[in-house]
């Protein structure tokens, strides 16, 4: 490669003419260089033909992805078959993150010059983006490989998949090559820092922008990219996790919530609200979300329980306040127990969970945040209706079955009428207590950390209060 740069001026071997003297002195002009189209990064390349191996060097990647190698020893070239399976793995690479052998790339595509001992290696097209799906919003992230030396690239993932994806890199000096180890750093807001190790496996390149695909290198890379799918992509829920090899429960700790507090997010409830009903046969001639809205959401607090940037359960509280007109439950069946009235309690509805999210711990994060939200009023009862087949569940839960019933709001079906005393589960002590402390003892925690515990001790009178501590006490270690 060739550097041009302007002829310095030979001093002169005359005498010195004041004409002469301030030509010299003039600024010499500046010089003119043409940049090196490659990063000098010469890696050694292994390549192995079966038994058959030789050592070579990368002299160029070119913009379609291919590699030009050349061979310290042009003789061993001749162990290279046309067609026959080639394996190229950089030497750099050493073990792969997490132990064992790393996996080479392999092409049969490739082209041997003898004479110039040189091998030209086209790696195999781009898997079908069938395999990856689209970010809507894309990640960047940071890469980086053992086979370069301080040159660590700022690079945009496009397109992810739990085994792959595909990102673009500003990559003037074609530093990157397929076959390359490298390891993607990057972060969410929801998820934090995660390290993806792959293999670069083909490569597009325009002007200076480079297209790169890439192919994940171990199971726990396989596994974070699953998660970062589960929380970004609408498409892929708990079923595409689990055929990566993900438990659903794994993700419970990346789940949020949000309080309906801006038309954005009461839009989102109501669109989980009506798919989750359709999962059950009801809506099924209501076309747009809006339509499943009703006067009591303007009373009530609702919330949001979120994956990532995918809302994925709702759920909301009325609160009455004594109006006997806020309770969609007084006012279809006859009447609310007196009792249930004077120690003033909340209305739970419109439980609703994703259909792609259901059977983790979304409804266990909803009834925490309801439980949160009882407490902060100062309410003693939760009443809810629920379909034959959740009312164990409940009961598990504390709830009581009421002699009332009502019927659905969507369907014509029956469904009972339970009710919570709060101040009765937080001094009892049960065989359903370890459940129990289990979904509600984070709540009680936090309150205690958080606020004063007399409005939860208000709640509980005479005995009750021994229980009640044992249970602040096993709470405050959670």
């Amino acid at each position: 490669m060739e550097l041009v740069q302007a002829e310095p001026v030979s001093p002169s071997s005359g005498p010195a003419d004041p004409a002469d003297h301030a030509h010299r002195a003039a600024p010499a002009a500046p010089a003119t260089y043409r940049y090196w189209p490659a990063d000098l990064h010469r890696p050694q390349v292994v390549l192995r033909s079966g038994r058959h191996r030789v050592t070579c060097v990368l002299d160029e990647r070119t913009a379609d992805g291919t590699l030009v190698l050349s061979a310290p020893e042009p003789d061993r070239l001749s162990g290279i078959r046309p067609g026959a399976r080639l394996a190229l793995l950089f030497r750099g690479d050493g073990r792969r993150p997490g132990g064992g052998a790393p996996v080479p790339l392999f092409s049969r595509d490739h082209t041997v010059d003898h004479r110039t001992g040189r091998i030209e290696v086209r790696p195999p097209a781009a898997r079908d983006d069938a395999h990856t799906h689209a970010l809507a919003e894309p990640i960047t992230a940071r890469l980086d490989s053992p086979t370069l030396f301080a040159r660590p690239q700022r690079v945009t993932i496009g397109r992810l998949g739990p085994y792959g994806g595909e990102f673009t890199a500003d990559d003037p000096g074609r530093v990157l090559a397929p076959g390359m180890s490298v390891t993607l750093d990057l972060w969410l807001p929801w998820l934090g820092g995660r390290r993806i190790a792959a293999r670069l496996t083909s490569c597009r390149q325009s002007g200076d922008e480079a297209r790169f695909s890439f192919r994940t290198a171990t199971r726990r890379s396989v596994r974070d990219c699953a998660v970062v799918l589960a929380g970004t992509v609408p498409e892929f829920g708990f079923p595409a996790l689990r055929a990566a090899g993900v438990r659903p429960s794994r993700v419970n700790r990346y789940l949020s919530i949000r309080t309906v507090a801006n038309e954005a997010t009461y839009r989102q409830a109501l669109d989980v609200r009506l798919a989750g009903n359709r999962h059950f046969g009801r809506l099924a001639d209501v076309g747009d979300s809006s339509e499943v809205g009703d006067r009591l959401d303007r009373h009530a607090v609702g919330i949001v329980c979120r994956l990532g940037d995918k809302p994925v359960g709702t759920g909301r509280i009325v609160v009455n306040a004594g109006d006997r007109d806020l309770s969609e439950i007084e006012a279809q069946t006859e009447g609310l127990p007196p009792h249930i009235w004077q120690g003033g309690f909340v209305e739970v509805s419109r439980l609703a969970i994703h259909p792609d999210y259901r059977g983790s711990g979304v409804v266990l994060a909803l009834f925490r945040e309801i439980a949160r939200l009882a407490f902060n009023l100062g309410c003693r009862y939760l009443v809810l209706d629920a379909i034959d087949k959740l009312v164990p569940q409940y009961e598990r839960l504390g709830g009581r079955t009421l002699p009332i019933s009502k019927t659905h709001p969507y369907t014509k079906e029956t469904v009972r009428v339970m009710a919570i005393d709060i101040g009765e589960q937080l001094g009892r002590l049960g065989r359903d207590w370890p459940r129990w402390q289990y979904v509600f003892g984070p709540v009680v925690g936090h309150y205690l950390r958080t606020s004063s515990p007399h409005t939860l001790t208000a709640l509980v009178q005479g005995l009750r209060r021994v229980p009640f501590r044992v249970k602040r006490v096993t709470s405050s270690l959670l």
